[in-house]
């Protein structure tokens, strides 16, 4: 099974940490649901350009209570597309927490672990898609669902396909083969924290 060998990153280690392939043995159980999220305006009125799915952004951290515009739209454009998926807030879950941990919600660039790049450090000799591919919002988004044609790679809906019945972190970590895979799950009341924040105030997008 191809995986991604990404960059771990978290605020107290700026520094990016290389990665190596680790097996993930068994599932474990749903993890529970924390609700830490507060009311923000309607934003239905987004318009998720090409220029937005490709821009380069840089890395200075993560804080869910101090997101920059970018990190914010990064989160909110994540949502767009579970929603237009039609999935819903489990998947949202496995994927912020790994957004969150592989680029702190940035489309990060240069690649910096390997050839690894984007919101989910995804390595093109790992088969998730070109250099541009991994860096373009959407398509890095659909391969980490497994809903891409770009991408070889197995994503969450190949590699787990009951991903709700797990705990959040344990199927990222299956997706991702980190060689960190304890630092998803500590991503979980962030991630908890956008969904009630965004989730009802973003437009499903499916383009």
């Amino acid at each position: 099974m191809l995986g991604s060998c990404s960059t771990a990153l978290v605020a107290s280690a700026p520094s990016p940490l290389p990665r190596r392939r680790t097996l993930l043995v068994g599932a474990l159980g749903a993890g529970a649901l924390l609700g830490l999220g507060v009311t923000a305006p309607a934003r239905a009125d987004d318009v998720w350009t090409e220029e937005f799915m490709t821009r380069p952004e840089t890395r200075e951290g993560f804080d869910v209570n101090t997101l920059d515009s970018w990190q914010e739209q990064n989160a909110r454009f994540i949502l767009s597309v579970i929603a237009g998926h039609g999935l819903g807030r489990e998947a949202a879950r496995i994927t912020l927490i790994t957004a969150i941990v592989e680029s702190w919600l940035r489309n990060y660039e240069p690649a910096v672990d390997l050839d690894s790049g984007g919101l989910f450090q995804q390595r093109p000799s790992m088969g998730w898609g070109t250099a541009a591919q991994v860096r373009h919002k959407k398509l890095a988004v659909d391969a980490f669902l497994g809903l891409s044609e770009h991408s070889e790679a197995p994503g969450l809906l190949q590699v787990v396909p009951e991903y709700e019945a797990w705990d959040p972190g344990a199927a990222a970590q299956a997706v991702q083969a980190s060689a960190h895979p304890d630092r998803y799950s500590e991503q979980i009341p962030a991630a908890d924290a956008l969904w009630d924040r965004f989730a009802d105030r973003v437009v499903p997008y499916t383009a």
